[in-house]
């Protein structure tokens, strides 16, 4: 990964969210005009094997710890939201999230996040 790359971190609801709308992962690359890699944080991966889920929400869970397989890791620890948080503030990422309390701490910050929209679509801003 090149220093210029930059990261768009993925957050635990953001991924089953995407899952639950048929919304692929992919389609962040549509919204960053910039050099970007997709990473999925370790301590997102962990929650997503700890959840315990029932029906549809737990189909989301497994089929999505399949495709985040070729995606690359980024090894973080603690709580998902305060390491998403803290690493965005070091390093200037994108982080993928719809947990509201999050995307507006990180907006105070004037970190950009991407989030679904309407049940339908990606939205950045």
């Amino acid at each position: 990964m090149a220093s210029s790359t930059r990261l768009v971190l993925l957050d635990t609801n953001f991924i089953l969210s995407c899952y639950r709308f048929r919304i692929y992962l992919e389609e962040i690359d549509h919204l960053i005009d910039e050099v970007h890699e997709i990473v999925v944080p370790t301590n997102v991966l962990e929650e997503l094997k700890r959840l315990t889920l029932t029906g549809k929400d737990e189909e989301a869970r497994k089929t999505m710890l399949k495709v985040l397989d070729s995606y690359t890791t980024l090894p973080l620890e603690g709580k998902v939201d305060t390491s998403l948080l803290e690493y965005a503030r070091e390093h200037d990422c994108i982080i993928c999230t719809n947990d509201k309390p999050l995307r507006k701490a990180l907006k105070n910050m004037g970190i950009k996040t991407v989030y679904v929209r309407a049940r339908s679509h990606l939205k950045m801003e």
